[in-house]
């Protein structure tokens, strides 16, 4: 009700410079606007006493932190049109609604994701060696945010922009989940997550194989055709304006100003809108040929052969409102018929020219492969092979849609020598001219696309001893001319020269992100397999020890990227996997009690164990600092730090809170990037058990049923995330680790889980 006498800081009217009297305003001077805001938006206090000002409300969001409800149904057709026709369809969605929290009972916001997949394929027997398969397959994603959900309707920008009475927003009358975002000093933002379509991807896939054999020739020749179609619907919230109150228009000093005393009378210290680019659709498409040779030249050699080519088409907006941007001249380019299209606050310190906008793709990806299988005796087997294979770059990362069309404005301060500019309902100017626009920042790549090429190669030996097989193997792979993003090539080379915006190579850039293609990759790899099969105790161990290496993963210095190789930090050294099957042996069909009673047989018989084991060493992190700008280059946060040891504590010295060792990073020296190279430290190793405990009940000759009971991380190792935050050697504490894995992660090693569950089969 704008009374604030219990606030010890002081509110002042900003048309007298005098604080109001009580340190209360009065009714009349309560903007309409906020006060609407108020009655609708913000709930009364349900919490402590009327002397409680702050965390004084709580409340319990009533559905899931993820979908509440799921519908997966699944549809699978095989039908024989004839003895030689055979066809094969398959239909599955996935429905899942949501009812999400935005901090207050009243910014409830909701989103239905609606995922489906068709798959048609048909196989044709021309002769008895030759045979033709095709398969088709459809592929949609839709997810909305903003229908009713569970009786939830969210709160949509344009009603709440007309139930306010705020003018001068929306300029598109636009109709989606949304609010206008007032963030108030000390109070909970009102705000709600952007509405509309987020997605309606849609994606087709034609692929067409015929196989032919001939005396010791078995040919395979064919292809496939993607297409690829992404459309986004999101209206920004920015769309119905974007408010701070902070305390700074009823203050004159210190200890005056309170950010909801501002908000009450309607005077935001800061405005912005938008004119959102929405409802856009980018497509893409590629296509692959390839002939292939299964040549048996002995009866023991055989030798596999053949050649791929791939074109991968770079995307497009259909609007055709994209852009380039030339390191050559600085200019930013769009299609001429996008010309008219700027927007006029776009900076005219940015040079904007007609030209070419979308990158010619590379048509000379033709990849040959090569593999032969020799067999020194009935369970001995050499086998090596060599392949070349095309980089694909994301279907949609090529392609900038906002850039000089779309421009946020800024009205920042809305006050001139303590008096407000402008107060709601219309915090706006009339003239554009005021506008304070955003730094810009820009990115793209070069106008031709080339893929990189990536060399696999490998040896085998496999050898079967008494039931189980061994294969022991190495893989080893180099890529050279991959394509990567430098994040900000807008840097002057480092130096003892205090940074200023005049020496980045682009003034009127703050940050360029660039592509480039001289990216390396190293690959080697041991493995060692063991497997069994038969009987009723079978295996599989697997064990990899694996190095990868490649030579764009520390893009800090933009000026020298490629001389310095790191590992991948997803790998991990060693990763073994083991697997193991017992089916008891009793009960009916098993080796004791084959014919006991069925009454006996229900409780004992038809029982198995499984369990599976993952071992591991740690995946790899970076060391970090935030502070002083030691290379003059603007780069103070998540830097790399200068290692003066290895930083890599070993066994009983690692601990929960003290992973590695910060003590071996410091701060970079002046005038210089930091030394320490990129995935240099080791996270924690997998050690995770899983059990399964299943038995199968016959009812009847045609029916029964198997219980299930599973126990995921029985051991209930903790595993924890490699350090975040805590790599930071400029954090208070660091070297901790403080997160846990999450439970959807492969290996299931986030504590123990045990599920059961019964499966009815007829």
């Amino acid at each position: 009700q704008g009374d604030f006498s219990q606030f010890s800081n002081k509110i002042i009217d900003p048309l007298t410079g005098q604080q109001f009297p009580g340190n209360v305003i009065p009714a009349s001077r309560i903007n309409a606007v906020s006060a609407k805001a108020q009655e609708l938006y913000f709930p009364a206090p349900n919490l402590g006493t009327s002397d409680t000002l702050t965390n004084n409300y709580g409340w319990t969001h009533p559905f899931h932190y993820d979908f509440f409800q799921g519908d997966w149904p699944f549809v699978r057709i095989d039908h024989n049109l004839s003895a030689k026709n055979t066809i094969y369809a398959r239909w599955i969605q996935r429905k899942t609604p949501y009812v999400l929290d935005s901090g207050l009972p009243t910014f409830i916001w909701t989103r239905l994701r609606d995922h489906r997949q068709t798959v048609i394929s048909d196989t044709h027997l021309f002769s008895n060696n030759s045979v033709n398969t095709v398969r088709v397959g459809w592929n949609s994603n839709y997810i909305i945010d903003g229908d009713e959900q569970a009786g939830t309707k969210p709160i949509f920008g344009d009603e709440a922009v007309k139930a306010l009475g705020l003018q001068g927003v929306n300029q598109g009358n636009y109709h989606a989940q949304g609010f206008p975002r007032m963030i108030i000093d000390g109070v909970t933002t009102l705000s709600t997550t952007a509405g509309g379509i987020r997605n309606d991807d849609r994606d087709f896939s034609y692929e067409d194989a015929f196989t032919w054999a001939k005396s010791r020739h078995v040919w395979k020749f064919g292809g496939e055709f993607k297409t690829f179609r992404q459309f986004s619907g999101v209206i920004d919230n920015a769309t119905y304006g974007d408010f701070t109150f902070n305390g700074r228009i009823t203050s004159n000093g210190p200890n005056t100003g309170i950010g909801y005393a501002d908000f009450l009378l309607g005077v935001p210290f800061s405005a912005a809108r938008l004119d959102p680019l929405t409802n856009r659709t980018q497509t893409n498409k590629e296509l692959g040929l390839f002939i292939q040779d299964t040549f048996k030249l002995t009866p023991k050699l055989t030798l596999d052969y053949g050649l791929r080519w791939d074109y991968y088409a770079l995307p497009t907006y259909e609007d055709g409102l994209q852009y380039l941007w030339d390191p050559k001249t600085g200019d930013v380019i769009v299609p001429q018929a996008a010309v008219q299209k700027i927007h006029p606050l776009y900076p005219k310190t940015i040079t904007v020219v007609a030209g070419e906008v979308v990158p010619t793709p590379d048509e000379r990806n033709f990849r040959p492969r090569i593999a032969a299988a020799y067999r020194l005796k009935e369970n001995f087997v050499i086998r090596g092979g060599y392949g070349a294979f095309t980089e694909r770059i994301d279907y949609f990362t090529r392609v900038q849609g906002g850039g000089p069309f779309q421009i946020s404005e800024n009205y920042n301060p809305l006050q001139q020598a303590g008096q407000p500019l402008f107060v709601f309902p219309n915090p706006f100017p009339t003239s554009l001219a005021s506008a304070a626009i955003p730094s810009q920042n820009i990115t793209s790549y070069p106008l031709k696309t080339d893929n990189g090429t990536i060399h696999q190669y490998n040896l085998s030996v496999e050898r079967e001893v008494k039931s189980i097989g061994i294969r022991v193997s190495y893989i080893g792979e180099r890529a050279i001319g991959l394509n990567y993003n430098v994040p900000n090539i807008n840097k002057p080379p480092a130096s003892d020269i205090p940074f200023t915006t005049a020496r980045r190579p682009y003034p009127q850039f703050v940050s360029i992100q660039y592509a480039r293609d001289d990216g390396r990759q190293h690959y080697d790899s041991l493995q060692v397999q063991a497997l069994r099969r038969v009987g009723s105790f079978t295996f599989n161990a697997h064990w990899t020890w694996a190095n990868n290496l490649y030579n764009f993963a520390n893009t800090e210095d933009p000026y020298n990227v490629t001389n310095q190789w790191a590992r991948n930090q997803y790998d991990r050294r060693h990763y073994a996997a083991i697997s193991a099957l017992w089916q008891m042996p009793w009960g009916r069909g098993r080796k004791f009690l084959s014919s006991a009673p069925a009454s006996v047989d229900h409780f004992i018989g038809g029982w198995t164990l499984q369990t599976i084991s993952y071992l591991a060493t740690g995946s790899y992190f970076s060391p970090a600092y935030t502070g002083p700008d030691t290379s003059n280059t603007n780069t103070t946060t998540d830097a790399f730090p200068d290692r003066i040891a290895d930083g890599n504590l070993n066994g009983d010295a690692r601990t929960k809170n003290r992973w590695f060792d910060p003590a071996a990073f410091k701060v970079p020296e002046p005038g210089h990037f930091g030394n320490s190279g990129a995935f240099v430290l080791v996270g924690q190793g997998i050690n995770a058990h899983h059990l399964s405990l299943a038995k199968r009940f016959r009812l009847t000759e045609r029916l029964g049923m198997t219980f299930t009971s599973s126990i995921s991380d029985l051991f209930n190792h903790p595993h924890f995330q490699n350090p975040d935050a805590t790599r930071n050697i400029s954090n208070p504490d660091p070297g901790k680790l403080t997160a846990l894995i999450p439970d959807y992660n492969p290996e299931k090693q986030a504590g123990r889980h045990i599920s059961m569950k019964l499966r009815i089969e007829w």
